[in-house]
């Protein structure tokens, strides 16, 4: 887990491994649950100060269950598999998420997930 202080907030950014099979192995990514109102550049200082492949911020949307944003070390992207997996993974453990249909709002459009059986599926 790593803290930053963001607009007067503490903001706790997770690293959750998707993909695990039998508690072993994963792909880790940073994982931001209430992120609205960070800037771009507010999700990119704290993406780049993590150090992960990719860092995903997960924040209300008008339109869908979720809006998520996906950041490298270096720049804003599109789309990123195993960190929709983590960040959803992070949603469910919450319980802000349960069995059934959701989606993601992103950059590069909508995206269905599907919760079954306590893991997420996502829609490519």
């Amino acid at each position: 887990m790593n803290s930053v202080i963001e607009k007067e907030h503490i903001a706790t950014v997770r690293v959750v491994n998707a993909f695990v099979r039998d508690g072993q192995g994963g792909n880790p990514a940073g994982v931001l649950l209430d992120a609205d109102g960070l800037s771009d550049g507010d999700m990119q200082a704290i993406a780049s100060g993590m150090g992960l492949s990719e860092t995903a911020f997960v924040s209300k949307s008008a339109t869908e269950g979720f809006k998520l944003d996906f950041f490298t070390p270096n720049r804003r992207i599109p789309h990123c598999g195993h960190a929709t997996i983590a960040a959803f993974s992070l949603l469910l453990q919450e319980g802000r998420v349960g069995e059934g249909e959701t989606s993601k709002e992103t950059v590069d459009g909508p995206r269905k997930i599907v919760i079954k059986d306590g893991k997420p599926f996502m829609e490519q």
